[in-house]
């Protein structure tokens, strides 16, 4: 099969060395911020190319770097957003479970190794004083989101610029929709991850799972989305309380999902304009950061319009 021009072919010879970068490499990114969205990547990578021991051994080897220096809540985070991804995605894709599928139950699996932390941490504090899980977890969360509300205002001076009373809003709307923040972020980083690895192709992963070299442009949201889209978007237009708040969790998390499908369609643009390199990065930079509002419109009325045969022709 002809791979075409832009992936990095696996008959290339990798420098024994490289083979230890993954023992460390995602721990550095993680603990660098900038480039945490990137963390799976080595750990991903080295399931593929080296078995899954390499990989587990990565795992414990990055997560003792984080426990060293970052601590405890640091390896919470670590474990749930980039072990659970990183361990689990390479051995769905293994037993050829389509793209769809494999993104969500990893999804899944990732929220079940957070719920795990969470309930264990919940019910530790049982042991001494006797509390309801829920409005623990609730309190937990509500902490965390007045730490952030506080880091964010005193950094960016925007108790200056907001009351109190705005100020509370702000960090109860932020509470209101915190879990689809943690649902968004995941399936970036599922994402994000995922399109590296189809264009790194390790260990011929494509060929492997029957994909060819265009999968990443021709990618499309399963047409059954559009009702849920719908029927959510609906409720957020009347408030009815906790079934307005769930409908817009689900409507953001759907969007995102659009959003990466608008990605898709101009990955196709790009690539039948003959856009590359640091113009096609300038590109999806303004698209992301400038033109939200046109992304999604482009991935949800793809259903109807179909952009990529239209343009094409």
């Amino acid at each position: 099969m002809n791979e075409g021009p832009g992936n990095l072919g696996d008959s290339v010879s990798i420098p024994g060395w490289v083979r230890f970068l993954p023992f460390f490499l995602s721990a550095l990114f993680f603990l660098s911020g900038l480039f945490a969205v990137f963390a799976p990547l080595p750990l991903l990578s080295s399931h593929l190319r080296n078995g899954r021991k390499w990989a587990w051994l990565a795992a414990l080897s990055n997560g003792i770097i984080v426990a060293l220096a970052g601590g405890q809540l640091s390896l919470i985070f670590y474990a749930v957003f980039i072990l659970a991804l990183s361990l689990s995605l390479p051995e769905l894709l293994k037993l050829k479970i389509s793209l769809e599928k494999s993104t969500v139950l990893t999804l899944l699996i990732m929220a079940l190794a957070g719920a795990c932390f969470v309930f264990c941490f919940v019910f530790k504090g049982a042991l001494y004083h006797p509390l309801n899980p829920v409005l623990e977890i609730k309190s937990q969360i509500s902490g965390f989101v007045d730490l952030l509300g506080q880091s964010i205002t005193s950094g960016s001076g925007v108790t200056g610029l907001l009351n109190a009373a705005e100020v509370d809003e702000w960090k109860r709307s932020l509470l209101v929709e915190f879990p689809s923040i943690v649902a968004v972020f995941s399936l970036i980083l599922v994402w994000a991850n995922l399109v590296l690895l189809l264009r790194a192709n390790p260990n011929q992963m494509r060929q492997n799972l029957g994909l060819d070299s265009s999968v990443l442009t021709k990618w499309k949201a399963p047409d059954y989305l559009v009702w849920p889209t719908i029927v959510t978007g609906f409720f957020l237009i009347f408030n009815m309380g906790v079934v307005s708040n769930v409908s817009l969790n689900l409507f953001k998390f759907i969007m995102a999902i659009y959003a990466i499908q608008g990605l898709s369609i101009l990955t196709y643009f790009f690539d039948l304009w003959g856009i590359r390199g640091f113009f096609r990065i300038v590109g999806f930079s303004i698209s992301v950061f400038l033109m939200t509002p046109v992304v999604l419109s482009l991935g949800f009325f793809d259903l109807w319009f179909d952009f990529r045969s239209r343009f094409k022709k």
